[in-house]
Protein backbone atom coordinates (compact mmCIF):
# COMPACT_ATOMS: atom_id res chain seq x y z
CA UNK A 1 0.00 0.00 0.00
CA UNK A 2 1.15 3.76 -0.85
CA UNK A 3 1.17 6.72 1.04
CA UNK A 4 0.54 9.68 -0.66
CA UNK A 5 0.75 13.61 1.09
CA UNK A 6 0.87 16.93 -0.90
CA UNK A 7 0.69 19.34 -2.30
CA UNK A 8 4.87 19.34 -1.30
CA UNK A 9 7.75 20.65 -3.28
CA UNK A 10 8.32 16.91 -4.57
CA UNK A 11 4.67 15.95 -4.13
CA UNK A 12 2.70 17.76 -6.40
CA UNK A 13 -0.90 17.02 -6.75
CA UNK A 14 -0.43 15.59 -10.16
CA UNK A 15 -3.64 14.18 -11.13
CA UNK A 16 -7.54 14.68 -10.74
CA UNK A 17 -7.88 12.15 -8.65
CA UNK A 18 -5.39 13.36 -6.36
CA UNK A 19 -7.54 16.72 -6.38
CA UNK A 20 -10.86 15.22 -5.82
CA UNK A 21 -9.83 13.43 -2.89
CA UNK A 22 -7.93 16.18 -1.29
CA UNK A 23 -10.61 19.07 -2.52
CA UNK A 24 -14.10 16.88 -0.99
CA UNK A 25 -13.02 17.35 2.39
CA UNK A 26 -13.15 21.46 1.57
CA UNK A 27 -16.71 20.98 0.85
CA UNK A 28 -19.87 18.92 0.38
CA UNK A 29 -21.23 17.85 -2.82
CA UNK A 30 -24.01 20.09 -3.35
CA UNK A 31 -25.49 23.26 -4.67
CA UNK A 32 -24.68 26.42 -3.59
CA UNK A 33 -27.86 27.30 -1.66
CA UNK A 34 -28.95 28.27 1.88
CA UNK A 35 -32.62 27.14 1.29
CA UNK A 36 -35.09 25.86 -1.07
CA UNK A 37 -37.10 28.16 -2.41
CA UNK A 38 -33.62 29.76 -3.92
CA UNK A 39 -33.06 28.99 -7.57
CA UNK A 40 -29.35 28.46 -8.29
CA UNK A 41 -29.75 25.43 -10.76
CA UNK A 42 -33.04 24.33 -9.55
CA UNK A 43 -34.58 22.71 -12.62
CA UNK A 44 -37.57 24.29 -14.25
CA UNK A 45 -40.19 22.56 -16.38
CA UNK A 46 -40.88 24.87 -19.64
CA UNK A 47 -44.00 22.81 -20.75
CA UNK A 48 -42.43 21.80 -23.81
CA UNK A 49 -39.81 19.11 -24.58
CA UNK A 50 -36.86 20.55 -22.59
CA UNK A 51 -36.44 21.71 -19.08
CA UNK A 52 -34.47 24.74 -17.69
CA UNK A 53 -31.31 24.52 -15.37
CA UNK A 54 -30.72 27.86 -13.83
CA UNK A 55 -27.55 29.70 -13.28
CA UNK A 56 -25.56 29.12 -10.32
CA UNK A 57 -22.69 26.74 -8.67
CA UNK A 58 -22.12 23.73 -7.23
CA UNK A 59 -19.54 21.09 -5.95
CA UNK A 60 -19.53 17.97 -6.98
CA UNK A 61 -17.11 15.08 -6.20
CA UNK A 62 -14.54 17.83 -5.57
CA UNK A 63 -14.71 19.75 -8.76
CA UNK A 64 -16.32 23.55 -8.50
CA UNK A 65 -18.99 23.62 -11.35
CA UNK A 66 -21.05 27.13 -12.46
CA UNK A 67 -23.34 27.75 -14.59
CA UNK A 68 -23.68 31.69 -15.26
CA UNK A 69 -27.18 31.32 -17.84
CA UNK A 70 -30.07 29.07 -18.21
CA UNK A 71 -29.16 25.61 -19.98
CA UNK A 72 -32.07 24.04 -21.96
CA UNK A 73 -31.91 20.64 -22.01
CA UNK A 74 -33.90 18.12 -24.56
CA UNK A 75 -36.34 15.27 -23.02
CA UNK A 76 -36.17 12.48 -25.14
CA UNK A 77 -39.49 10.78 -26.27
CA UNK A 78 -41.30 8.42 -23.90
CA UNK A 79 -41.88 5.47 -26.52
CA UNK A 80 -42.31 2.93 -23.81
CA UNK A 81 -46.25 2.15 -22.66
CA UNK A 82 -45.73 3.54 -18.76
CA UNK A 83 -44.70 6.96 -16.99
CA UNK A 84 -40.97 7.07 -17.19
CA UNK A 85 -39.21 8.34 -14.33
CA UNK A 86 -35.83 10.69 -15.39
CA UNK A 87 -33.24 12.99 -13.40
CA UNK A 88 -31.22 16.06 -14.19
CA UNK A 89 -28.13 15.48 -12.86
CA UNK A 90 -24.93 17.37 -12.42
CA UNK A 91 -22.12 15.20 -14.01
CA UNK A 92 -18.13 15.36 -13.16
CA UNK A 93 -16.71 13.25 -15.56
CA UNK A 94 -12.39 12.33 -14.98
CA UNK A 95 -12.10 11.48 -18.55
CA UNK A 96 -13.99 14.58 -19.94
CA UNK A 97 -12.39 16.66 -17.35
CA UNK A 98 -15.50 18.88 -16.70
CA UNK A 99 -18.66 18.61 -14.78
CA UNK A 100 -22.25 19.19 -17.02
CA UNK A 101 -25.92 19.38 -16.50
CA UNK A 102 -27.30 16.42 -17.85
CA UNK A 103 -30.32 14.69 -18.48
CA UNK A 104 -30.93 10.85 -17.62
CA UNK A 105 -33.27 8.92 -18.79
CA UNK A 106 -34.93 5.85 -16.05
CA UNK A 107 -37.84 3.76 -15.78
CA UNK A 108 -40.62 2.69 -14.32
CA UNK A 109 -38.37 3.98 -11.14
CA UNK A 110 -35.63 6.87 -11.69
CA UNK A 111 -31.92 5.89 -13.22
CA UNK A 112 -29.60 5.10 -10.46
CA UNK A 113 -26.85 7.90 -9.78
CA UNK A 114 -23.28 6.68 -11.41
CA UNK A 115 -20.92 7.15 -8.67
CA UNK A 116 -17.09 6.58 -9.39
CA UNK A 117 -15.06 8.49 -8.02
CA UNK A 118 -12.21 7.81 -10.31
CA UNK A 119 -14.67 7.96 -12.92
CA UNK A 120 -17.73 9.77 -13.54
CA UNK A 121 -19.73 10.82 -10.46
CA UNK A 122 -23.01 12.62 -10.42
CA UNK A 123 -25.42 14.05 -7.92
CA UNK A 124 -29.09 14.87 -8.73
CA UNK A 125 -31.35 18.19 -9.63
CA UNK A 126 -34.91 17.08 -10.50
CA UNK A 127 -37.12 14.13 -10.82
CA UNK A 128 -39.24 14.42 -14.20
CA UNK A 129 -41.65 11.95 -14.68
CA UNK A 130 -42.57 12.05 -18.87
CA UNK A 131 -46.29 10.29 -19.74
CA UNK A 132 -46.15 7.72 -21.96
CA UNK A 133 -45.84 8.75 -25.72
CA UNK A 134 -44.77 12.13 -24.38
CA UNK A 135 -41.54 14.27 -24.13
CA UNK A 136 -43.02 17.40 -22.71
CA UNK A 137 -41.94 17.67 -18.38
CA UNK A 138 -44.81 19.63 -16.42
CA UNK A 139 -43.95 21.63 -13.10
CA UNK A 140 -46.53 19.06 -11.54
CA UNK A 141 -44.22 16.18 -12.66
CA UNK A 142 -40.62 17.99 -11.76
CA UNK A 143 -39.54 17.50 -8.19
CA UNK A 144 -36.44 19.48 -6.78
CA UNK A 145 -33.89 16.70 -5.51
CA UNK A 146 -30.65 19.01 -5.19
CA UNK A 147 -28.49 18.42 -2.32
CA UNK A 148 -27.85 22.33 -0.49
CA UNK A 149 -23.92 22.92 0.71
CA UNK A 150 -23.17 26.20 1.51
CA UNK A 151 -20.18 27.69 4.11
CA UNK A 152 -19.38 26.48 7.03
CA UNK A 153 -20.40 28.05 10.44
CA UNK A 154 -19.02 31.76 10.53
CA UNK A 155 -17.29 33.14 13.65
CA UNK A 156 -18.12 36.88 14.54
CA UNK A 157 -17.20 39.57 16.82
CA UNK A 158 -19.44 40.84 18.86
CA UNK A 159 -21.59 44.21 17.67
CA UNK A 160 -20.01 43.38 14.15
CA UNK A 161 -21.65 40.85 12.71
CA UNK A 162 -22.26 40.54 9.10
CA UNK A 163 -25.80 40.83 7.79
CA UNK A 164 -28.23 38.21 8.59
CA UNK A 165 -27.84 35.08 6.29
CA UNK A 166 -30.52 32.49 5.74
CA UNK A 167 -29.91 29.74 6.75
CA UNK A 168 -26.43 30.37 7.69
CA UNK A 169 -24.89 29.38 11.33
CA UNK A 170 -22.58 31.91 12.96
CA UNK A 171 -20.68 31.36 16.19
CA UNK A 172 -20.30 34.51 18.76
CA UNK A 173 -18.36 34.78 22.58
CA UNK A 174 -19.91 30.56 22.86
CA UNK A 175 -23.35 31.32 21.23
CA UNK A 176 -24.70 29.66 18.19
CA UNK A 177 -27.10 31.49 15.82
CA UNK A 178 -28.91 30.78 12.93
CA UNK A 179 -29.78 33.74 10.15
CA UNK A 180 -33.53 34.31 9.18
CA UNK A 181 -32.26 36.82 6.34
CA UNK A 182 -33.68 39.85 8.84
CA UNK A 183 -31.60 38.98 11.69
CA UNK A 184 -29.18 36.19 14.06
CA UNK A 185 -31.43 34.25 16.37
CA UNK A 186 -29.92 32.65 18.70
CA UNK A 187 -30.16 28.49 18.79
CA UNK A 188 -27.71 27.67 21.63
CA UNK A 189 -24.97 28.35 24.03
CA UNK A 190 -21.92 26.53 25.02
CA UNK A 191 -22.39 24.87 28.37
CA UNK A 192 -20.87 21.41 30.99
CA UNK A 193 -21.20 18.26 29.77
CA UNK A 194 -22.73 15.64 31.52
CA UNK A 195 -21.05 15.65 34.85
CA UNK A 196 -20.77 14.27 38.04
CA UNK A 197 -20.08 15.46 41.44
CA UNK A 198 -20.40 14.58 45.19
CA UNK A 199 -22.84 16.81 47.28
CA UNK A 200 -21.84 17.87 50.49
CA UNK A 201 -24.37 18.23 53.31
CA UNK A 202 -25.03 19.74 56.21
CA UNK A 203 -27.30 21.12 58.89
CA UNK A 204 -25.75 24.76 60.13
CA UNK A 205 -22.16 24.73 60.68
CA UNK A 206 -22.64 20.96 61.14
CA UNK A 207 -21.57 18.42 57.80
CA UNK A 208 -24.10 15.58 58.04
CA UNK A 209 -22.71 12.53 58.12
CA UNK A 210 -24.96 9.47 56.57
CA UNK A 211 -22.27 6.89 56.47
CA UNK A 212 -19.51 5.13 55.04
CA UNK A 213 -20.44 3.71 51.49
CA UNK A 214 -23.56 5.52 51.38
CA UNK A 215 -25.08 6.52 47.68
CA UNK A 216 -24.24 9.91 47.77
CA UNK A 217 -24.39 11.44 44.09
CA UNK A 218 -24.96 14.59 41.96
CA UNK A 219 -25.18 14.72 38.15
CA UNK A 220 -25.52 17.64 36.50
CA UNK A 221 -25.40 19.46 33.15
CA UNK A 222 -25.24 23.12 32.23
CA UNK A 223 -26.27 25.20 28.90
CA UNK A 224 -25.34 28.17 28.62
CA UNK A 225 -26.79 30.25 31.98
CA UNK A 226 -29.25 26.91 33.07
CA UNK A 227 -28.19 24.01 34.83
CA UNK A 228 -29.68 21.06 35.34
CA UNK A 229 -29.15 18.82 38.53
CA UNK A 230 -29.96 15.32 40.15
CA UNK A 231 -28.85 14.30 43.45
CA UNK A 232 -29.75 11.13 45.11
CA UNK A 233 -28.37 10.35 48.56
CA UNK A 234 -28.88 6.46 49.83
CA UNK A 235 -27.26 6.38 53.51
CA UNK A 236 -25.82 4.25 55.24
CA UNK A 237 -26.05 5.06 58.52
CA UNK A 238 -28.18 7.08 61.06
CA UNK A 239 -27.04 11.03 61.84
CA UNK A 240 -28.23 12.67 65.01
CA UNK A 241 -31.00 15.05 64.89
CA UNK A 242 -29.49 18.15 64.50
CA UNK A 243 -32.27 21.33 64.47
CA UNK A 244 -30.98 23.61 61.77
CA UNK A 245 -32.49 22.36 58.16
CA UNK A 246 -30.78 20.09 55.64
CA UNK A 247 -28.45 21.35 53.00
CA UNK A 248 -26.61 20.43 50.50
CA UNK A 249 -24.37 21.98 47.41
CA UNK A 250 -24.92 22.46 44.12
CA UNK A 251 -22.13 21.53 41.45
CA UNK A 252 -18.67 23.00 42.18
CA UNK A 253 -17.85 25.86 39.99
CA UNK A 254 -21.52 27.24 38.96
CA UNK A 255 -23.06 29.52 41.81
CA UNK A 256 -26.72 30.32 41.68
CA UNK A 257 -27.84 33.37 40.92
CA UNK A 258 -28.43 36.16 43.71
CA UNK A 259 -31.07 37.93 41.82
CA UNK A 260 -34.02 35.11 42.88
CA UNK A 261 -34.66 31.98 44.47
CA UNK A 262 -34.34 29.04 41.90
CA UNK A 263 -36.23 25.86 42.64
CA UNK A 264 -36.21 22.16 43.21
CA UNK A 265 -38.37 19.07 44.17
CA UNK A 266 -37.79 16.59 46.20
CA UNK A 267 -38.81 12.81 46.84
CA UNK A 268 -38.16 10.58 49.88
CA UNK A 269 -38.81 7.04 50.57
CA UNK A 270 -38.37 5.60 54.47
CA UNK A 271 -37.11 1.52 54.06
CA UNK A 272 -37.46 1.62 57.69
CA UNK A 273 -41.75 1.87 57.81
CA UNK A 274 -41.57 5.60 57.79
CA UNK A 275 -43.48 5.89 54.16
CA UNK A 276 -42.71 8.59 51.91
CA UNK A 277 -43.39 11.82 50.74
CA UNK A 278 -42.20 14.95 48.17
CA UNK A 279 -41.62 18.21 48.92
CA UNK A 280 -39.47 21.38 47.27
CA UNK A 281 -36.67 22.73 47.72
CA UNK A 282 -34.70 26.32 47.16
CA UNK A 283 -31.61 28.28 46.82
CA UNK A 284 -31.48 30.93 49.83
CA UNK A 285 -28.64 32.85 48.05
CA UNK A 286 -28.71 36.00 50.38
CA UNK A 287 -28.45 34.11 54.00
CA UNK A 288 -26.93 30.54 52.69
CA UNK A 289 -24.53 31.68 49.96
CA UNK A 290 -24.54 30.91 45.97
CA UNK A 291 -23.46 27.12 45.96
CA UNK A 292 -26.40 24.76 48.01
CA UNK A 293 -29.93 24.26 48.04
CA UNK A 294 -30.48 26.08 51.43
CA UNK A 295 -34.04 24.52 51.85
CA UNK A 296 -35.97 21.53 51.27
CA UNK A 297 -39.55 21.99 52.70
CA UNK A 298 -42.83 19.95 52.88
CA UNK A 299 -46.33 21.11 52.91
CA UNK A 300 -48.28 21.48 56.57
CA UNK A 301 -50.87 23.01 57.91
CA UNK A 302 -52.58 23.79 61.27
CA UNK A 303 -55.45 21.44 60.40
CA UNK A 304 -57.69 20.24 58.19
CA UNK A 305 -59.95 23.12 57.59
CA UNK A 306 -60.28 24.98 54.93
CA UNK A 307 -59.70 27.92 57.43
CA UNK A 308 -56.60 26.42 58.70
CA UNK A 309 -53.35 28.01 58.12
CA UNK A 310 -51.38 26.58 55.66
CA UNK A 311 -47.48 25.99 56.45
CA UNK A 312 -44.41 24.44 54.72
CA UNK A 313 -41.82 23.12 57.31
CA UNK A 314 -37.58 22.64 56.51
CA UNK A 315 -36.78 19.06 56.07
CA UNK A 316 -34.23 18.02 59.09
CA UNK A 317 -32.50 14.86 59.31
CA UNK A 318 -34.92 13.44 61.92
CA UNK A 319 -38.18 14.92 61.17
CA UNK A 320 -40.53 14.73 59.92
CA UNK A 321 -38.72 11.41 59.41
CA UNK A 322 -35.69 10.09 60.53
CA UNK A 323 -33.38 9.43 57.73
CA UNK A 324 -31.34 6.39 57.96
CA UNK A 325 -30.09 3.47 56.58
CA UNK A 326 -31.70 2.55 52.92
CA UNK A 327 -33.91 5.65 52.73
CA UNK A 328 -34.15 7.28 49.56
CA UNK A 329 -33.85 11.41 49.19
CA UNK A 330 -33.67 12.22 45.28
CA UNK A 331 -34.22 16.36 44.65
CA UNK A 332 -34.36 17.30 40.95
CA UNK A 333 -34.48 20.80 39.19
CA UNK A 334 -32.83 23.52 37.19
CA UNK A 335 -31.22 26.96 38.68
CA UNK A 336 -29.78 29.91 36.91
CA UNK A 337 -26.36 30.57 37.11
CA UNK A 338 -24.93 33.69 38.65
Amino acid sequence: MAEFSGPFDGSAISTELDWSRMARRWGLDGVHAFQASDSTLKVVASGAATVIVPAGSAFVNGFYYNNDSNKTLSVPVNSGGTARVDLVVLRASMSANKVTAEYKTGGTTAPTLTQDEAGVWEIPLAQCTVASGASVVTAANTVDQRYLTGRPVLPSIPGTSRPSIKNQLLAEEGKLYLGDGAGWRWIATQGTDDATYTPVWNAGSTTINWGSGSTNIGRYQAVGKRVDVTIQLMPTGNPPAYTDPIQVTLPPGLPCTTAHRSLFTWTFTSANGEGGAAGFGFTFPTTDGTNKIARLRYPTSTGNSVNDTPNALNLLTNQPFNIRTDDVLTIDGSYWLA
